[in-house]
């Protein structure tokens, strides 16, 4: 039986959000051995290694709306990172999961506000129970101080749904293996023109560092953003967000699987809700429809 390629989307975005969940301890370790922009330079570096290599001609013919988009992408990206990673001097790791999960609220409302693209019932129902899934993953306790670690990261929540938002834009016009090698490429070189101005780099080499830098580079930042790239092609930015916020779910769920920490009730509700919340946005999809671009988008 022939898979939809709506529903193929979903599976490769559900793989993606399990790497991420799965790969969270090894950027901690790794963090105890690079300073944070100069590992995520070093991620995107490989990254755009192996894409390139797995796709040479993606970087063959590459007009000029195709590069201003890919490298417009690339800044976005980076800006997420940035933020996230500069936030999280500032705030805690559970606030900052929960903050930039937020995204799953930002994708609809930025889409709304920038493209007027409205988000259907079911859409904003699913948001809503996704939402409050990620709460109960994340949040151990409500705290109403909101710091400026906090306010970093609801901006890089912001910039990943902005991210997603304009693949859902550009992918419809675009050749997305083009825009994967240019969003990795271009990554790479600006992590690396702006770390001088954001840390004091430091790095420890060795064979445990290599092989985080492997995982990372190649399955949660190479392969990762050319399946959303992707899968994008035939999901909408408002079902990616829905999808990715399972990510901290994943996260305890592999913290309870590999290092035996417990997953206590509650936990376990977040991530029932977060699924529920993916399955209310599916009522009323056919399993056929390919997102267009948006209606105000012209080709330029």
């Amino acid at each position: 039986m022939k898979i939809p390629k709506p529903l193929q989307a979903d599976l490769a975005l559900l793989a993606v959000t399990l790497i991420w969940g799965s790969t969270f301890t090894i950027v901690k370790k790794s963090l105890a051995q690079v300073s944070p922009i100069l590992f995520i330079a070093l991620r995107f570096w490989v990254a755009a290694a192996v894409t390139v290599v797995c796709m040479p001609g993606a970087v063959r013919n590459i007009s000029l709306q195709t590069l201003r988009r890919g490298l417009l992408l690339s800044v976005v990206l980076v800006g997420g990172f940035i933020f996230q990673t500069v936030g999280l001097r500032g705030t805690t790791p559970s606030r900052s999961a929960f903050i930039t999960s937020l995204a799953v609220v930002l994708v609809p409302v930025l889409g709304l506000l920038i493209f007027h693209h409205r988000p259907k019932l079911q859409t904003l129902a699913g948001v809503a129970l996704a939402t409050m899934g990620i709460g109960f993953l994340t949040l151990t306790a409500v705290e109403l101080k909101f710091g400026y670690g906090d306010a970093l990261t609801l901006i890089c929540a912001g910039v990943f749904a902005l991210h997603m938002l304009l693949l859902g834009r550009y992918l419809p016009t675009s050749d997305y293996r083009q825009l994967i090698v240019l969003q990795m490429a271009g990554g790479a070189l600006i992590c690396t023109a702006v770390l001088p101005m954001l840390e004091t780099p430091f790095l420890v080499w060795d064979v445990t560092f290599t092989y985080y830098l492997l995982i990372t580079g190649v399955l949660a930042t190479g392969f990762a953003y050319y399946s959303q790239t992707r899968a994008q092609q035939y999901t909408t930015p408002n079902r990616t967000a829905l999808i990715f916020s399972l990510e901290p779910f994943f996260a305890a769920l592999f913290a309870y699987l590999l290092l035996g920490q417990t997953m206590v009730p509650k936990e376990w509700l977040g991530g029932g809700l977060v699924m529920a919340g993916i399955i209310t946005a599916e009522f009323g999809r056919t399993g056929k429809e390919i997102p267009l671009p948006y209606p105000e988008q012209s080709p330029q």
